[in-house]
């Protein structure tokens, strides 16, 4: 099957052009090189892509820089690996030489040797991502479908390559379950068996290619989707006991995610909501499993937290200058989930107090204002200001003349 004219439809300009110039220096210098994975699996389905993926049977950085006009940047080269990337305008195209795997053991890091167009296609995750586009000369667009690639797409399935796949690379399980979700695909029955029985390989990954493979989750369009899926699979509980991602927590993260949230702080939200309900200690080891960053454990510890405090918070008698004490310097992303989650009206309420309004309270007066006044500094001063603040944040002053005259008689009084 041929699909250059669908390739020609489905590119831009400039990557059109830029692959049929890496297809032809790829001919002049004798090897021949493919569109792979990725991309043709979203030619095939009508959907756009800007990611180029090629593969080139013999040297790609030969051919990255064969095909590098004198206008445009010089490729990145990383010839340990035998890869380069080429920039034209907004595009890019990440070459790569054809290389075979071989796993030593489970989860470890594959020992990659150069090869054949077939032996890469061989070492891909699911045969949907197992095609290729031939590029340039007679035989331009094409396909290349060695394992039943296309017909798994028509019929929407997911299906490993072989058996031991997921034992080679657990990651292909969490990756699955986002190309599911995403593309409204369903796992083969064979693959579906061996995903469920391979679960424990999981603890064969390091922590940082967990935790990547959730933040690639997270950037989804609709994260909460796959996220509710791996808890039906019980990904979650062989990734870590007591995590547990059920509608309620899909329904809250979809009203997350249609909010104007900055990224971090999204994906920060994100990590809370997933961890609410881990005990002080569950979370320790739940850090330590993914090498969550100190920002992101910071702020799981803070849910954790404000989880204890809900009985305390929950009392109609605070004062919106307790409810300051208690809430102040916690994380805003924790905040924002035990904002949605708290189950006590009143600490409820006390909590979107603290966030929509009290944490936004400051004192028209400063400690150079209050020097001014002649406050010393020191302990005294820091004393005032705490003050000053309790009395602004439950209504007692409201303007700069009564924060200096309250100032002064706590002065006077000290």
């Amino acid at each position: 099957m041929n699909l250059s004219r669908d390739l020609d439809r489905w590119l831009p300009p400039g990557a059109r052009e830029l692959l049929r110039r890496i297809g032809s220096c790829a001919g002049d210098l004798g090897v021949q090189t493919y569109l792979v994975g990725g991309p043709v699996r979203d030619l095939i389905l009508g959907r756009q892509s800007f990611d180029l993926d090629v593969v080139v049977q013999g040297d790609a950085p030969a051919v990255a820089h064969a095909a590098t006009l004198p206008d445009e940047p010089p490729p990145v080269v990383h010839p340990f690996f035998g890869t380069a990337t080429l920039y034209q305008g907004a595009f890019r195209a990440d070459l790569a030489t054809a290389r075979a795997e071989i796993y030593e053991r489970p989860g470890a890091l594959p020992i990659v040797r150069w090869g054949s167009i077939e032996q890469d296609l061989a070492r891909r995750d699911f045969t949907v991502n197992a095609m290729a586009l031939t590029l340039g000369g007679p035989r331009h667009g094409d396909l290349l479908d060695l394992h039943g690639g296309r017909s798994d797409l028509e019929h929407g399935l997911l299906r490993v390559l072989h058996d031991a796949s997921f034992v080679d690379d657990a990651t292909r399980i969490l990756r699955g379950v986002r190309y599911e979700q995403r593309f409204g695909f369903a796992f083969e029955k064979l693959t579906l068996e061996a995903l469920q029985r391979d679960l424990r390989y999981l603890d064969c990954l390091s922590p940082d290619r967990v935790r990547h493979e959730f933040e690639r989750t997270f950037a989804e369009d609709e994260p909460e989707q796959a996220l509710r899926r791996l808890n039906t699979l019980n990904v979650f509980s062989a990734i870590h006991p007591g995590l547990v991602f059920g509608p309620e927590k899909a329904w809250i993260l979809e009203g997350f995610r249609r909010r104007a949230l900055p990224p971090s702080q999204l994906y920060t939200v994100y990590w809370c909501l997933l961890a609410w309900g881990l005990s002080s200690m569950e979370v320790e080891t739940f850090a330590t499993r993914l090498c969550l960053p100190r920002r992101i454990q910071d702020a799981i510890a803070d849910a954790v937290a404000l989880q204890e405090l809900a009985p305390y918070l929950d009392d109609p008698g605070l004062t919106p200058g307790q409810v300051f004490e208690v809430l102040h310097g916690r994380s805003v992303a924790a905040l924002i989930v035990a904002e949605r989650l708290f189950v006590r009206p009143f600490a409820r309420s006390s909590l979107s107090l603290y966030l929509h309004r009290l944490r936004h309270v400051r004192l028209s007066l400063t400690g150079r204002d209050l020097q001014a006044l002649g406050i010393p500094e020191g302990v005294l001063l820091g004393r005032i200001l705490s003050c000053l603040r309790t009395a602004r944040l439950n209504g007692e002053v409201s303007s700069r003349e009564e924060e200096a005259a309250l100032a002064l008689r706590l002065l006077n009084d000290a």
